[in-house]
């Protein structure tokens, strides 16, 4: 009798970002498996591209992750699939609650995260994937994560010939999705002055052509830097994930926000410049891989970061962002 092909359940819902970090236990897991390993992905809807050209993955898309149970048909759906076919392991790599009871009820030879087992972030400074390694090795504990990175893989389209790019480019992501809610902050965003000054340094100062991305909901926001040059190239709205691995990939150096962007870039590019203020570089940075450079461009400030605490609360302006320098960052560059 042929043996079954192994198949196991990650279970990681979060944004981009998060998503993205949590790819680097794929590598130790088909070395454990083997390569006709099959993996299932619970994931956010609108992340449904993000696993499109790995042959290895089958995201498993759920919209309201906050639903109950008995009222998520989504979930219910992967419960089915369970005890149709009992998975070979499940693994939860989220912190919260939203996706215990669906372990709970699963069906799988091996069950590993929350709510069997909660591995604390604990750690100071610890990064999230080193922690998701921890809770992977909870139950693998053997297996080797040393040369494990998070991982994309792109579209492998021609970029430059897709979107009339002639030039060597820097790549720029002014991420602000949530800069029309009411009282909104942008703890994390680089002010849009500051994104107009380092452009003009890069047009003035150097030979690259400028890259501007963004989601779709972006483009209010990112048309409010009037962009008007040859040498600009505005693809807001105009690359799914994969697309934008390339675009990245094939550029001499991303500059972006501590945002989902800035993990594609850690991922694809040689170089990138993180932009830092309220949040720990050192947690929830990009992790980058072997053969890139990642910068923390941060003026480090004594409250800084000061993300989820009471201190950030207390703030009235985000000194730590308006005050990073446009010339700082072009130094960098």
């Amino acid at each position: 009798m042929n043996k079954r092909t192994p198949r196991i359940l990650i279970i990681r819902c979060g944004l981009l970002g998060d998503t993205i970090d949590s790819t680097a236990i794929v590598e130790p897991l088909v070395a454990h498996y083997g390569n006709q390993l099959v993996i299932e992905w619970v994931t956010k809807y609108h992340l449904k591209n993000l696993f499109k050209y790995d042959s290895r993955i089958n995201p498993l898309n759920v919209r309201f992750t906050n639903l109950p149970l008995f009222l998520n048909f989504e979930k219910l759906k992967i419960l089915l699939k369970s005890y149709l076919v009992p998975y070979d392991a499940v693994i939860n790599l989220e912190v919260g609650t939203k996706f215990d009871s669906l372990v709970r009820l699963l069906k799988a030879d091996v069950k590993i995260g929350k709510p069997i087992d909660d591995i604390a972030v604990q750690y100071k400074d610890e990064h999230r994937v080193h922690h998701q390694f921890r809770i992977l090795k909870s139950y693998y504990k053997r297996l080797k994560t040393d040369n494990a990175f998070p991982y994309l893989i792109g579209s492998n389209v021609n970029i430059k010939r897709k979107f009339d790019i002639k030039n060597n480019y820097i790549v720029l992501c002014p991420t602000n999705s949530h800069f029309k809610k009411k009282n909104y902050r942008g703890y994390r965003a680089w002010p849009i002055i500051n994104w107009i000054s380092l452009i003009e340094k890069i047009m003035h100062s150097t030979n690259f052509d400028i890259v501007i991305t963004g989601s779709d909901n972006e483009k209010d926001f990112i048309n409010q830097i009037n962009i008007n040059s040859k040498r600009i190239h505005n693809l807001c709205g105009k690359t799914d994930i994969p697309d934008l691995f390339e675009v990245m990939k094939n550029s001499d150096c991303v500059i972006a926000n501590d945002s989902g962007a800035v993990h594609v870039a850690g991922v694809s590019c040689k170089k990138v410049i993180s932009l830092h203020g309220p949040t720990p570089f050192s947690e929830t940075g990009p992790y980058g891989n072997s053969r890139n450079q990642i910068i923390e461009a941060s003026i480090k400030l004594k409250c800084s970061p000061c993300f989820n605490t009471d201190a950030i609360k207390k703030c009235k302006q985000n000194r730590c962002m308006i005050d990073l320098s446009p010339e700082l960052v072009f130094k960098y560059i």
